[in-house]
């Protein structure tokens, strides 16, 4: 072959490899002018208020959204009506028929199909610079977040949530805390918590434990405490006066001499609501003629799985003074009907300790105060006699739902606490605390943070 006809060959073949370089080699996802993140919670989306509110502070802030999880009930219209967040639906293990086996080889069997989506999942959305995941659940989520970030998007940095501990909510199911699942579900969260580029955790105590029982490094660790959003605040006298009027949900009510009480549930076993109604029933039973008590009617939000045994429960009280209703409230109504309340009652008890129940802010965004059963991380949030008031047995909450409803001034009193705490906001929480972890840059009116706080000493 003549010697030009091969240079000439080489040549040709030479400026091709670029040209083939270019269909062949994925385009390096950082030529894209907007960040991405993926919002990741293996439970339902309309019923995860701090991941919503993530998502929302990340596209406020130039992200957009990658949403993944169950959709089973309706977000804020702020997520659904935003261009910049895409919902990726995952769907349940409990639409299978994995229920009728035993929990042996339902967990594994739950774990396997969970994983397999969720995989796939995340492989279609490689590229994101950050993978923020709500923990628990923390299995299958956790690993296979890990295996996404090791082989499918190496750039993606993984970040943990830690709303609560998988080990103790699995423990509280089991009604064991040296069973074999349990033992294996803590090793594996503090294994895959020690891989995370960061880790977000409700209060100081989890972070403090994170440090001394995981082994995490404590410079990865931000407290970052649920705050209200923007939707939770204070009711006008005329604005409560017209919703009081105008829904159903408060037939019957008299505002000038009855009171009104609210808790949110996921009926759930961490919430005994038995001794909601025990305390009720003491109440009831106190009204005599001379005690002038008022009327109580108490709102139950929510739904899960317990929901049924309690509606049973209902049933059996014999109330004079006491009305019980429960209802499912959407996302915009929720904070209206938590508005009008005078009083939140918290019933949850936390599976480690160390969270902090959401209800709460919610409440203290809307200038409500709160009687609260009492656990070891609870002092974080509820001030004793400020904003609210704690309790441990049955007893002790009939007795301050006596006292707090017989003295105006006590009511009064941790009302104006309440308020106080609802100018705590989560947009202003989190881009200062979150924000660095995202490269987001300081706002210069942001470069303090809010001093009217109660908890200002701690955080």
């Amino acid at each position: 072959m003549d010697f030009k006809i091969i240079v000439a060959v080489c040549l040709v073949i030479y400026f091709m490899i670029p040209v083939v370089l270019y269909f062949m080699i994925p385009k390096d996802p950082e030529i894209n002018p907007r960040k991405r993140a993926i919002v990741l919670v293996l439970g339902d989306i309309g019923r995860s208020p701090r991941m919503q509110y993530h998502a929302l502070s990340l596209i406020e802030t130039g992200f957009v959204v990658d949403f993944c999880g169950y959709t089973e009930t309706t977000p804020l219209q702020a997520i659904v009506e935003n261009p910049d967040i895409k919902i990726h639906p995952i769907r349940p293990a409990e639409e299978m028929s994995f229920s009728r086996l035993p929990f042996a080889l339902r967990a594994p069997l739950k774990a396997i199909y969970l994983s397999y989506q969720l995989y796939y999942l995340l492989k279609s959305l490689a590229g994101a610079e950050y993978l923020l995941v709500q923990n628990p659940p923390s299995l299958p989520t956790l690993l296979v977040s890990y295996l996404f970030i090791t082989i499918q998007s190496r750039r993606t940095r993984f970040i943990i949530d830690w709303h609560n501990f998988g080990y103790t909510v699995l423990a509280t199911k089991l009604q064991s805390d040296t069973h074999l699942f349990v033992r294996i579900s803590k090793w594996y969260e503090k294994r895959f918590g020690r891989l995370s580029f960061a880790n977000f955790c409700v209060t100081k105590s989890m972070a403090d434990v994170l440090v001394r029982d995981f082994g995490l490094n404590s410079y990865r660790i931000i407290p970052l405490p649920d705050r209200p959003a923007r939707q939770f605040k204070p009711l006008t006298s005329e604005a409560r006066s017209r919703l009081l009027e105008s829904s159903e949900i408060f037939t019957g009510f008299n505002p000038q001499t009855d009171k009104l009480i609210i808790t949110s549930t996921s009926y759930t076993p961490d919430e005994d609501l038995n001794f909601l109604l025990d305390a009720l029933s003491q109440y009831d039973v106190s009204g005599s003629p001379s005690a002038n008590l008022p009327r109580i009617l108490a709102i139950v939000t929510g739904k899960g799985p317990l929901q049924k045994d309690f509606l049973e429960e209902v049933k059996k009280r014999q109330w004079k003074n006491v009305t019980v209703r429960t209802v499912w409230l959407s996302a915009e109504e929720y904070p209206l009907v938590i508005g009008a309340a005078d009083v939140g009652i918290s019933m949850h008890l936390s599976t480690s300790g160390w969270d902090l129940p959401m209800k709460i802010l919610d409440m203290f965004g809307c200038g409500v105060p709160v009687l609260a059963r009492n656990f070891p991380a609870l002092p974080e949030l509820v001030r004793e006699g400020r904003n609210g008031f704690t309790f441990n047995t049955v007893d002790e909450l009939a007795k301050l739902m006596i006292e707090v409803f017989m003295s105006p001034q006590k009511l009064l009193q941790i009302r104006q606490g309440a308020k106080a705490e609802s100018g705590n906001r989560w947009n202003e929480t989190w881009r200062i605390t979150a924000g660095p972890v995202f490269h987001i840059p300081s706002k210069d009116d942001l470069t303090e943070i809010y001093s009217s706080s109660s908890s200002d000493d701690e955080y």
